[in-house]
């Protein structure tokens, strides 16, 4: 059935602090509503996401290290993952009822009009990352994308085989963990639509930190 209603995320343009203060709203209106059913402790571990966050966000005000950025950004990072989850599961359990959707905290908007398969992502990057072990991936975003498909390969990106799907993901970009350090790495991705998966971008390569 076509969906008529999408709900708005909200976190463009946001601050970290007011990205805390928009999970805590979340978690409070979501907090005993009997129109979406979550996992347990999801509310819990989204708090506490939050609140790591606000600390996080903190050492960055006193400090201003390097190091004190790239964790403030993580703890980000791992609020909005909250933010989309709970996204999901309220788009599942309160498909096009406006009333219900806006008492968890989101606002909608009409659904656009169905697009055909998505094209291939373009100008995909892999660059050495930070901590030992990662590479960081990304690539343009590509429009009529319901999700993201990242596929690595380890040997010969020629050999077929070789390629696994490492995650998907609404994201156009993933840092990539627990990888051997210097070892080459190859990337892949290909958008997934309404109308099915699109055709697979061409290969980024990079050795691991």
């Amino acid at each position: 059935m076509k969906k008529n209603l999408v709900i708005i995320l909200g976190l463009r343009g946001l601050t970290p602090a007011a990205l805390v203060e928009k999970g805590r709203n979340h978690i409070e209106d979501c907090t005993g509503n009997a129109d979406v059913t979550l996992p347990a402790n999801f509310l819990t571990d989204f708090a506490a996401a939050c609140d790591a966050l606000e600390s996080a966000n903190m050492a960055v005000s006193q400090n201003g290290g390097k190091t004190d950025t790239l964790l403030r950004n993580k703890r980000r990072d791992e609020v909005e993952d909250f933010v989309r989850q709970l996204a999901g599961y309220v788009e599942a359990q309160c498909t096009d009822d406006e009333e219900k959707i806006s008492s968890t905290g989101f606002e909608v908007r009409k659904a656009p009009a169905p697009v055909g398969v998505p094209t291939a992502p373009q100008n995909l990057r892999a660059r050495r990352g930070v901590l030992g072990g990662e590479v960081n991936v990304r690539w343009d975003s590509v429009k009529g994308r319901l999700m993201y498909a990242l596929y690595i390969n380890s040997g010969d990106p020629n050999v077929e085989e070789g390629w696994t799907l490492l995650l998907q993901t609404s994201k156009n970009y993933y840092v990539a963990e627990g990888l051997t350090s210097d070892h080459v790495y190859y990337f892949r991705v290909q958008a997934i639509g309404v109308a099915g998966a699109g055709p697979v971008s061409d290969s980024a390569a990079s050795k691991a930190a």
